[in-house]
């Protein structure tokens, strides 16, 4: 506001400086065409025509006086004033400001003239007093103006920045609401400066749940597997028939009990302890991966082979993408013979195709081996709990996931597609 008030009252006085010289220069014009010239004897006089009768006022406020290098001649009006006239060269201009005997404001127009080879300079002056009064009152009024204008501008930003600290309190209020369970997720009608923040927010309490659903849907996988052997356990423990008998049961469904719990233990192996929200680098998770299985599956001596293709990038949680290949390729080992193929590739998303060697399904099977209630030792080929959290995952990343024949290996083929972006992810 400084500034536009000091732009205004600059911009006006030089404007109105530029008025009063190009008047001043018009009545030197009107001064020197007046003029003549006695000779032989040199002198100079007015002539007859008349001039502006501001001239011929005494301290009317409009003066002009012709220098030559004999003499000086004024107008009637100036006869009371003293101005110190510089002879200039002919074609010469100079622009000055200055005061008069009354120490009034002027400005001063001067100059340089030649005729009939008599050098002599005109100055006109004219006392601005009135102009300056004028231009005091509109410096006054463009500085009211600007003072309005900083008072609005302060108001209206005092109006937006507590409109924004209001919605601030929104997530305030919704994160109390979160706390006491009344809300699953905070408002988005927030300033665009903290948008950001709070859809990552969100982004991570969908985790969260995801989260917590995957943990709660394991936890009944494991319920459900241990209820039937232990149900097995304690009826052959209360019956009394051949002692051998019940001996190879208890161990049979035992040895069921321990499979099922060293599932769920490799799978929280395979998960990691990766914070939420961290990526999954695949040029380095993959190998590690890779390794940890070879370890669980030491007894078995399985080629392991991936092919990267170049763009791929999984901008996916990673302990879902722990879960989702680590699955994967526990099944592919388990069941193997030999051999195990992953291949990862782009395709406006993502391509995880799993073959191994082994003994494959049959098409009842395949259609059988994603739900929930198949377990391990359920399933013929043996792809049961494994790939049903592998669906779930899929699932949830708006992916698709197919299970076929390997027509290459001869075993089971699971091929996952990941979209580049989905809801999940953002």
């Amino acid at each position: 506001m400084f500034v536009f008030w000091w732009s205004a009252t600059l911009a006006s006085r030089l404007l109105t400086d530029r008025f009063v010289f190009e008047g001043l220069a018009a009545s030197a014009r009107s001064v020197e065409s007046v003029l003549e010239f006695d000779s032989p004897t040199p002198g100079i006089r007015l002539g007859n025509y008349r001039l502006d009768p501001a001239y011929e006022r005494p301290a009317s406020g409009h003066y002009f006086v012709v220098r030559t290098q004999d003499g000086t001649l004024s107008s009637r009006s100036a006869w009371e004033q003293h101005f110190q006239v510089p002879l200039l060269a002919a074609g010469e201009q100079r622009l000055m400001r200055g005061t008069g005997i009354a120490g009034e404001p002027m400005l001063f127009w001067y100059g340089g003239y030649s005729r009939q080879g008599q050098l002599f300079t005109i100055a006109v002056a004219k006392d601005i007093s009135a102009m300056k009064n004028k231009l005091q009152v509109f410096q006054w009024f463009s500085a009211s103006i600007a003072l309005v204008l900083l008072l609005a501008l302060l108001g209206v930003q005092r109006l937006i920045v507590k409109r924004s600290v209001d919605k601030l309190d929104t997530i305030r209020r919704d994160m109390k609401r979160l706390e006491h369970g009344k809300a699953v997720a905070l408002s988005e009608d927030v300033p665009a400066e903290v948008l950001p923040l709070v859809r990552e927010f969100n982004r991570m309490l969908r985790r969260y749940d995801q989260r917590l659903r995957q943990s709660r849907n394991a936890v009944g996988n494991l319920a459900h597997s241990l209820k039937g052997p232990l149900n097995l356990l304690l009826r052959e423990t209360e019956s009394i028939p051949a002692e051998q008998h019940d001996q190879a049961v208890i161990a049979q469904n035992a040895e069921a009990i321990r499979q099922l719990i060293e599932s769920e233990l490799k799978r929280a192996r395979l998960a990691g302890r990766g914070t939420v929200g961290q990526r999954f680098d695949v040029d380095a998770e993959l190998p590690a991966l890779i390794g940890l299985l070879e370890q669980v599956y030491s007894d078995k001596s399985v080629d392991v082979r991936y092919n990267i293709g170049p763009g791929v990038e999984l901008v996916h949680d990673r302990q879902d993408m722990l879960e989702l290949i680590g699955n994967l390729l526990d099944n592919a080992v388990k069941w193997s013979r030999s051999v195990v193929i992953v291949n990862l590739r782009s395709a406006r998303g993502i391509l995880i195709d799993v073959e191994d060697d082994g003994p494959g399904c049959s098409p009842e099977e395949l259609g059988r081996l994603t739900q929930r209630g198949v377990r391990l030792d359920e399933s013929v080929a043996g792809h049961g709990l494994g790939l049903s959290i592998v669906k779930d995952i899929v699932d949830m990343y708006e992916g698709r996931l197919e299970l076929v024949a390997s027509t290459r290996l001869g075993g089971l083929r699971a091929t996952v597609f990941l979209p580049a972006r989905s809801r999940s992810a953002d």
